[in-house]
């Protein structure tokens, strides 16, 4: 009866929409290491980790088989004094995870930047270093460790509150010039939820956190297509913690198989009350999409915090959740992630959107 009343008065409210694609403790990293200068201005790149902290989403343009999408939301934090990351898991096959953090590379400190891409469990590693700053301006180019701008290159353009990145390739050294590979045009929604990791870690800190002095000295390129040779797999980035979603669903809500499930996880809720704010969807932090008989879904790598978990099954399949749809009638389900530990939380998924 709590629920009927409750969403008896949300059928009032704005169909509720969602577009597509969208504490303490060490860091348990053993290779961070203080260099012998303990100044920024003698690390490359330094000011673009201040920078790219922060809750971002936009358009993507990709000519990959992936493709483009509406808007990609991404959570980079700290994870390290030297380091900040985010993780992404559109689905069960394919993920995206980006780290940016100082090593050391012709005897200098830089920024270099790690991209872990999945699609339909087919994937690569890219290791880039920074080769191109200026810090007033926002620009900063990361290539290839190895062919340098002749292989891969990476630019990011800041003005303000946004940014946009562009990814070149020679496509296996098939082109020449380098082609548009990717480009995401992002804003930021919030640097609130990174507050804790950037007091924690007193971030940024000019700490070299790995040697890669001689990592890719026998390589063409800093790629790996085998992910057991990975220098530094993801597997090993820290200050994260993980979340197991134990889903279910109520007795009104019937599926024929066809439907997707979507979860997500937001660093400020949706609802005042029961009012839904579609503002705060730019505090989307993680989301996922599976196959609707899922009933437990494990997220990796979160970043430690607190957040709020909802729930959907889309119906129709155009990964809009809005009216017809199902979602959990628990519309602020707040949960506390901590570092290197694993919380379960419990979600039904058991009323119509009106």
């Amino acid at each position: 009866m709590k629920n009927k009343i409750k969403f008896t008065l949300l059928i009032l409210l704005p169909v509720i929409l969602f577009a597509g694609w969208h504490n303490t403790g060490s860091t348990g990293n053993a290779n961070e290491n203080k260099p012998n200068q303990n100044d920024s201005a003698k690390v490359v790149g330094f000011g673009f980790l201040s920078r790219i902290v922060g809750l971002w989403n936009g358009p993507v343009f990709s000519s990959t088989p992936a493709g483009s999408f509406e808007s990609w939301h991404v959570d980079f934090r700290p994870v390290s004094p030297g380091q900040v990351s985010q993780f992404t898991s559109f689905d069960t096959s394919a993920i995206n995870y980006t780290s940016f953090f100082i090593v050391k590379h012709n005897n200098k400190l830089k920024v270099a930047m790690r991209t872990e891409g999945v699609f339909n469990n087919k994937g690569c590693v890219t290791y880039e270093v920074i080769d191109s700053v200026n810090e007033s301006k926002g620009y900063y180019r990361f290539s290839d460790f190895q062919s340098g701008t002749k292989r891969a290159y990476t630019e990011f353009n800041f003005n303000k509150d946004e940014f946009v990145m562009e990814v070149y390739t020679n496509k296996f050294n098939k082109v020449n010039p380098l082609q548009l590979h990717s480009r995401w045009v992002a804003v930021l929604g919030s640097r609130e939820a990174a507050a804790y990791a950037i007091s924690h870690f007193s971030f940024p800190q000019p700490v070299m956190v790995k040697d890669f002095s001689d990592v890719f000295k026998n390589m063409t390129e800093s790629i790996y297509y085998i992910f057991e040779n990975d220098p530094y797999p993801s597997i090993l980035q820290p200050y994260v913690g993980s979340v197991a979603v134990i889903i279910s669903t109520g007795k009104g809500i019937k599926t024929k198989g066809k439907e997707e499930l979507f979860l997500l996880l937001t660093t400020e809720p949706l609802f005042e009350g029961i009012k839904y704010e579609s503002e705060n969807l730019k505090y989307e932090s993680r989301y996922v999409f599976l196959p609707v008989n899922k009933k437990s879904f494990t997220i990796t790598n979160v970043h430690p915090g607190r957040y709020y978990l909802y729930s959907f099954i889309d119906v129709n399949g155009d990964k809009k959740h809005s009216s017809g749809d199902y979602m959990c009638s628990d519309i602020n389900n707040a949960i506390v992630i901590k570092p290197n530990s694993n919380t379960t939380v419990n979600t039904k998924i058991d009323f119509i959107i009106p």
